[in-house]
């Protein structure tokens, strides 16, 4: 699915294993990812061979940054798992997505998860992402506390936080961050799999090659991400957005509604957020996209599968291209975007600690039709006393997107306080005249 250039590192998916309560074993899964583990160490005694020094020993080569560093970016979590050496040998690492308990419980139906015991080199870890309900309702819970009038301001990040979406997508960003990790510096291929592999792998995926992978944060590569691993593999887009059913219709399964690429694109405006400068595209493009998920105006997001959206209903050739109208508008380019400095920067892995604890509510999105002002704004063209606003009107200043839009209200203010300085100065020299 994707591989790295310069090493073994790569990410794979899949569902889940069909183990049941009998434990079924078989036997060409066993041999497929052996060879993938074995394809991955070969790899990595090639690339460690054009390095000065010879051949290494996988990960264990020259190359690897110093432990302290490795810790650094970890921040103690998962710390045991994520830094290798040679007590936790490892050449493949399986991720589960789902909670250890929901996918014994899935064992029951004939499925499950791995026994690495007949798997040689292979580890598991479970990441504990909630299902499409625990999506749903906590999507519900969010919208209702942002839409609201009562809602306690005093209390507004306790409320936000009860909710479980900003801990969802720390769960999410936790899981993608870790599997670029693997990748990245401990040059593993790596399994990625929830249950039906299309919701949690396919957000997951996604992220951990936008981290990995410079092309996935420009505009033309964004698309091809999501045409791959949303549109491609199979992510039921009617399923999970209920396009053009109504409530309780017939033919519809109000159960298996969640939203999905909502969050995912969630997970893309915390990084946008945190990092602009290395994405093509800025928070605008993430909320134009998040409106047209539901508007049905392009075909590009509608239907279940491939087949459905080629053969049964034929919607790239009755429908126009959400891509294209995104890229027709030039409002939605980052202008601090470097392309050149971007691909010589490469893979795009902060510190864990300091991704997850700038998580916050993508206020745009939620708050867009809120009851109460929620984005930070101040009065154009204060004036000291006592009149507030020159003229009849007021320019309003809303949140920006990136370091430009940041830089530029930031001169806007200044020259206001200058203004307003200047003002009080002269009231100050009538003052002395008199």
């Amino acid at each position: 699915m994707w591989g790295s250039p310069n090493h073994g590192g790569s990410i794979w998916r899949c569902s889940q294993p069909k183990v049941g309560l009998q434990g079924n074993r078989s036997i060409e899964d066993k041999q497929y990812l052996y060879a993938n583990a074995n394809e991955a160490k070969r790899a990595n005694l090639a690339a460690d061979a054009h390095l000065v020094g010879g051949v290494g020993g996988g990960s264990n080569g020259e190359d690897r940054p110093p432990t302290e560093f490795l810790r650094m970016l970890c921040g103690r979590n998962n710390e045991s798992d994520l830094i290798m050496d040679g007590s936790n040998p490892c050449s493949l690492k399986i991720m589960d997505m789902r909670p250890k308990s929901a996918a014994m419980a899935n064992r029951t139906q004939g499925y499950g998860y791995e026994n690495t015991n007949y798997y040689r080199g292979a580890s598991i870890n479970f990441y504990g992402i909630g299902n499409i309900h625990a999506v749903r309702d906590s999507y519900q819970k969010v919208c209702a506390l942002c839409l609201s009038p009562n809602t306690s301001d005093i209390q507004w990040m306790q409320l936000v936080e009860n909710t479980n979406w900003p801990s969802m997508t720390r769960l999410i960003l936790s899981a993608s961050w870790q599997t670029a990790f693997h990748v990245h510096y401990n040059r593993l291929p790596v399994l990625l799999h929830c249950s039906h592999g299309w919701d949690r792998t396919s957000q997951v995926a996604a992220l951990s090659q936008l981290l990995l992978d410079p092309h996935y944060r420009t505009r033309e590569g964004f698309s091809t991400l999501v045409e791959k691993d949303f549109l491609s593999f199979g992510h039921p887009f009617h399923t999970r957005c209920g396009h053009g059913e109504g409530k309780n219709e017939q033919g519809g399964d109000e159960g298996q509604l969640s939203p999905i690429f909502i969050q995912f694109l969630d997970c893309i405006f915390q990084l946008v957020n945190q990092f602009p400068d290395y994405f093509e595209f800025n928070a605008r493009y993430l909320l134009l996209l998040s409106e047209h998920i539901y508007s049905c105006r392009f075909g590009t997001l509608l239907c279940d599968s491939e087949r459905e959206r080629e053969v049964v209903a034929g919607i790239r050739q009755r429908t126009y291209c959400m891509w294209e109208y995104l890229d027709s508008i030039p409002d939605l380019i980052n202008p601090m975007f470097d392309r050149a400095t971007s691909e010589k920067a490469g893979v795009l892995l902060m510190p864990l600690p300091m991704l997850l604890r700038n998580v916050t509510l993508w206020v745009d999105r939620f708050c867009m039709y809120g009851a109460k002002a929620s984005i930070p704004c101040m009065p154009h063209g204060l004036q000291y006393p006592p009149q507030y606003f020159l003229g009849n009107h007021s320019i309003v200043h809303t949140v920006g997107y990136g370091a430009e839009s940041a830089l530029r209200r930031a001169l806007e203010d200044a020259e206001m306080w200058r203004g307003t300085a200047l003002n009080a100065l002269k009231e100050v020299e009538e003052l002395r005249k008199k």
